[in-house]
């Protein structure tokens, strides 16, 4: 065949390959969420296979079930209790008169404006442009557009829910014969190496996605645990809000930390706590930067360099790199990403030095 001809079909495979992606990307989507749920899920599932009484073992399908229901559980729970404290710090804002919260901070905004106008051309009002701010924040006379907007993708919801739940099942049930029908596209001479490279990326992303939970987790318990000894009111749910946001590196908890602070002092938006405002936002981003730097500095590094078995240094180079091409979601990817290509590369590329250098970890 002409080298022209079949370049040109190489071409028009990716090309097919590529839009058959982007065409059918929810379902892409979902699949990737059921193989992390079932990633999360098979320390469980390895330890619900050990249990033995007497001659009975448990089978796999009611392992992978039992496992699904926990982890279905967890997520339920976690709803069941974010909710109601959610509707009820909506009704709480949504009784707030913002000219009474500005005139409450007039002088210490008064004196940090006249210091900002020191460096301005232009006069600068800081109290016109935070109570307009604080307008937007609670205005909440588009919850009717909200809610039906809600309801519009509600029947989406549950076509996701469920997908999802379908795949992460028989993912957690027979995985391995999923992937053993997909060795079979695969050339003989290579079958070898990529078992070891799916059995390797396995290994390592259980490892990750696992870490990924305790540091949630912890995340969680200091945030709230911090705020609730200083008398920060709804404690709880700033503490859950950090846990979930630190999925996102480095970005994740500025946004948190915002959230927080309008949450904390939400609470204090009774005409006789207007002087506390201060105090509690001081207070809510002390608390944030100490349990930040003690994860950036201690739990990420402990959990993430050896989960992934990389240098926190090379993570973090990883992290910013694909921050500037993907955005948010690059940044949430990059880890489990460059695991699996350190893996492959090893694999493949292992005569290099510099690729012989970045995965000489990534042996047990």
């Amino acid at each position: 065949m002409p080298k022209g001809i079949k370049y040109l079909l190489t071409g028009l495979a990716i090309a097919a390959g590529a839009l058959a992606l982007w065409y059918f990307s929810a379902i892409i989507i979902y699949l990737l969420v059921a193989t992390v749920l079932s990633l999360i899920g098979q320390p469980l599932m390895r330890a619900l296979k050990k249990v033995k009484i007497k001659k009975f073992t448990v089978p796999k399908g009611l392992a992978a079930a039992l496992t699904l229901v926990a982890l279905l559980t967890s997520l339920l729970c976690v709803i069941a209790l974010f909710i109601p404290l959610v509707i009820d710090e909506a009704k709480i804002i949504s009784s707030v008169n913002t000219t009474e919260v500005m005139g409450a901070l007039e002088t210490p905004l008064q004196k940090l404006e006249g210091f900002i106008n020191q460096y301005q051309r232009e006069p600068f009002s800081l109290r016109e442009y935070l109570q307009g701010q604080l307008s937007s924040i609670l205005n909440f006379g588009e919850v009717s557009d909200v809610a039906n907007a809600v309801a519009g993708i509600t029947g989406n919801i549950f076509i996701a829910f469920f997908a999802v739940c379908f795949f992460t099942f028989f993912f957690l049930k027979d995985g391995r014969i999923f992937f053993e029908t997909l060795l079979m596209l695969v050339p003989p001479k290579y079958v070898s190496d990529v078992r070891e490279i799916v059995d390797d990326c396995k290994r390592l992303l259980v490892k990750y996605f696992v870490g990924v939970c305790i540091d949630v987790l912890c995340v969680m318990v200091l945030v709230s645990t911090g705020l609730w000894l200083l008398g920060v009111k709804n404690a709880l749910i700033i503490g859950f809000f950090a846990g979930i946001m630190n999925v996102i590196p480095y970005i994740g908890p500025l946004l948190a930390g915002a959230f927080g602070i309008v949450i904390g002092i939400s609470a204090n938006l009774e005409p006789e706590m207007y002087g506390n405002l201060l105090p509690q936002t001081g207070k809510i981003v002390l608390v944030f930067v100490a349990v930040n730097l003690f994860d950036a500095f201690f739990l990420q590094p402990l959990i993430f360099s050896n989960t992934v078995k990389a240098h926190p240094m090379e993570i973090f180079l990883v992290i910013l790199i694909a921050g500037t091409l993907a955005g948010i979601g690059g940044m949430i990817v990059a880890v489990p990403a460059y695991t699996v290509m350190r893996v492959v590369a090893r694999q493949f590329l292992g005569k290099f030095k510099i690729v012989r250098k970045l995965t000489e970890d990534l042996e047990e």
